[in-house]
């Protein structure tokens, strides 16, 4: 996957993920955002991903489904003084995933990445974020005050943030 110029984020969709992360707090929210890459755009000159739907998802970290708890997670800094629970991590449900692909595939849409919320923390990713990141991949994060930041992670060592672009037909 090639990382974006930018992203756009269509009809309000931007104040639709920050309101559902920030209803998770003190917990923390988790979304799948949905819509077109180029390879689905008109201009394939660009690379500029457009979001035009959130698929709001349940966390469910520390739950029976979760399956990041197993994970080997005891080499990272943080982990001796924080305690994992949902304020500080999320993972999403698996039928939330299934669902949303399924409904993007219908609609001729994409899913194109995941946001999360990090109620008490800045928004840009973690340390557990960049562990449990598998691909290079595109992530949104709001901070406490909503505001929304993307980035492209590369690995856990490299990453950068990606500008986002507000379309709003008002």
């Amino acid at each position: 996957m090639k990382i974006p110029k930018y992203i756009e984020f269509h009809n309000e969709t931007n104040y639709v993920l920050s309101r559902f992360l920030k209803a998770a707090e003190p917990e923390e929210g988790c979304c799948i955002l949905i819509g077109k890459t180029n390879s689905l755009a008109k201009d394939q000159k660009r690379n500029i991903w457009e979001v035009t739907h959130i698929w709001n998802c349940r966390n469910i970290w520390g739950e029976k489904e979760s399956k990041l708890l197993d994970k080997n997670i005891s080499g990272l800094s943080i982990q001796a003084d924080i305690q994992s629970s949902k304020t500080n991590r999320f993972e999403i449900d698996p039928k939330d995933q299934i669902r949303s692909q399924q409904w993007a595939r219908e609609n001729d849409l994409e899913v194109l990445c995941c946001a999360h919320s990090h109620p008490s923390g800045e928004n840009k990713p973690s340390e557990i974020d960049l562990f449990l990141q598998q691909s290079p991949s595109l992530m949104v994060i709001s901070n406490k005050y909503g505001d929304l930041k993307a980035w492209w992670i590369e690995n856990k060592l490299n990453f950068h943030s990606v500008k986002i672009e507000i379309f709003s037909l008002m």
